[in-house]
């Protein structure tokens, strides 16, 4: 609605206290750009007053006619006397005539002993705005406001398409489907509960991931490596609802326990041993579950990085992990390196099946599968953000997937010359201040003797050192 709205008040006069608080509202109005009729204002000596009040009701130019309800003014309609009773015999049949009409708003002044307002019969029905208490008055004529400007407050959102699910003739077999479905609105309403929510969630996760295990068909290694890329695939879809969970709760603002996440980590190795007591069994009947541990920790950090929650990329990068291991009766706390995994057995598969040579099979299979609402260096510069705290730190994670990434800037590391960006992810490098980060790089620069030796053999890409791609004078020197 672009033009100025132009309506009509109608009331009893009453007294002069109930005189001013019409004229006070009418003159608010105005100043809120409606242009107000009002007798005491338009209404002149020698006019007939019936005509008027009968030309402002009927008249198209009116697009309100707000009906202000007192005790006087219900008595006055009810006998159909004055002023307030030819109103009434105009508006009644406008009203019976048409209940969706939105002309009329009754407005209430004044209420009864009881609370209620004074509603003339004819008016019953008609939902009203209450502008008779004090504590609630600005709360309702923004109501007011919005209704003759006709902008509400919650308005009707434009029709969406259908979710892409319902026409999908596979069957849905994941519970985690259903909990992500219904994500949004659980954190919306129950906020304190997104860490049992979570939990919730893992636990289903991995459930549904034990049963992902493989039957082999055959002994060589050719249709082990098959089989095992099959069996990877088939597993997408509970992947994917991973990667959306992730990327939901780390996108949001309400507060969850790492631990949680962590915990679940924890317990991920044992999916590759056994389920059942055997007395020999091959570590490569589970090189699938070694091969989605790895994927599940890249998207983990990948995800947290692409919604810069650098907290939780830190708790995964920076936590002791109690790993549960079906052979080991003391726990020994260990970082994350030990989710790293290098299966062998899609190498030789890889092989044989492509013409194009690979410096990693495995590497190209984590490309391929990377989801197309996901930028491929989202997964590339996570694992090369691994494999940097891991010299920080002086553990082991070599980032496989390096030669894939598209030439670019990558902001995370380049941007270190803006002390705002810097207080932003120091988390990430363990240091307080520009200076531990200086000293920390100077001294991996020192000891460095080749630094050059990081890549595949025979590639001419190499994983730059950290200490090249981070000016270490320029640290945190602009802001």
């Amino acid at each position: 609605m672009t033009e100025t709205p132009k309506i009509f008040i109608s009331y009893s006069w009453t007294n002069p206290i109930q005189q001013d608080w019409v004229i006070n509202l009418a003159e608010r109005l105005v100043s809120d750009g409606i242009d107000v009729v009002i007798d005491k204002w338009q209404l002149k000596e020698g006019q007939d007053k019936y005509n008027f009040m009968e030309t402002m009701v009927k008249s198209p130019e009116i697009s309100r006619v707000l009906i202000i309800l007192d005790k006087k003014y219900s008595e006055k309609a009810e006998q159909r006397t004055g002023g307030v009773g030819t109103e009434t015999q105009i508006i009644s049949p406008k009203i019976y005539s048409d209940v969706s009409q939105e002309k009329f708003i009754p407005i209430v002044y004044e209420k009864d002993e009881n609370g209620d307002a004074y509603t003339p019969t004819y008016l019953n029905g008609r939902i009203y705005i209450d502008l008779s208490d004090q504590d609630h008055f600005e709360e309702n004529y923004e109501n007011l406001l919005r209704n003759i400007y006709q902008r509400p407050a919650y308005s009707k959102p434009k029709l969406g398409k259908a979710p892409s699910f319902i026409f999908d003739d596979s069957p849905m077999t994941h519970k985690t489907t259903f909990i992500i479905r219904s994500l949004d609105n659980q954190m919306v309403k129950n906020p304190k509960r997104i860490n049992s929510i979570m939990r919730d969630f893992l636990e289903e996760f991995y459930n549904d991931l034990k049963g992902n295990s493989i039957t082999f068909s055959a002994r060589d290694a050719f249709t082990f490596g098959k089989e095992i890329c099959e069996n990877i695939n088939s597993y997408t879809p509970l992947r994917n609802d991973y990667i959306s969970f992730i990327d939901k709760i780390t996108k949001s603002e309400i507060e969850f326990d790492i631990e949680v996440l962590i915990r679940f980590f924890e317990k991920l190795p044992l999916l590759t041993y056994p389920q059942e007591d055997r007395g020999s069994w091959s570590p490569s009947e589970y090189d699938n579950f070694r091969f989605i541990i790895h994927e599940l920790f890249l998207y983990s950090v990948a995800i947290g990085l692409k919604n810069e929650n650098y907290k939780f990329v830190e708790e995964l990068l920076y936590s002791s992990y109690f790993f549960n291991d079906k052979y080991e009766y003391k726990k020994e706390p260990q970082r994350f390196e030990k989710l790293y995994n290098n299966v062998d057995l899609i190498d030789q598969y890889y092989n044989q099946t492509y013409s194009s040579s690979f410096f990693s099979p495995m590497a190209d299979f984590i490309i391929k599968r990377v989801p197309e609402d996901m930028n491929q260096n989202h997964i590339i510069d996570a694992d090369l953000i691994c494999y940097y705290v891991s010299v920080l730190e002086n553990i082991r994670w070599f980032p496989m997937t390096y030669v894939y990434r598209t030439r670019g800037r990558f902001e995370l590391l380049d941007r270190h010359i803006s002390l705002r960006h810097f207080e932003k992810v120091k988390i990430l490098f363990n240091v307080k201040n520009p200076k531990e980060l200086k000293d920390r790089l100077t001294s991996i620069k020192e000891k460095d003797t080749n630094p050059d030796r990081m890549g595949y053999s025979g590639s001419f890409d190499r994983v730059l050192p950290i200490y090249n791609i981070i000016d270490i004078e320029k640290i945190a020197t602009t802001r």
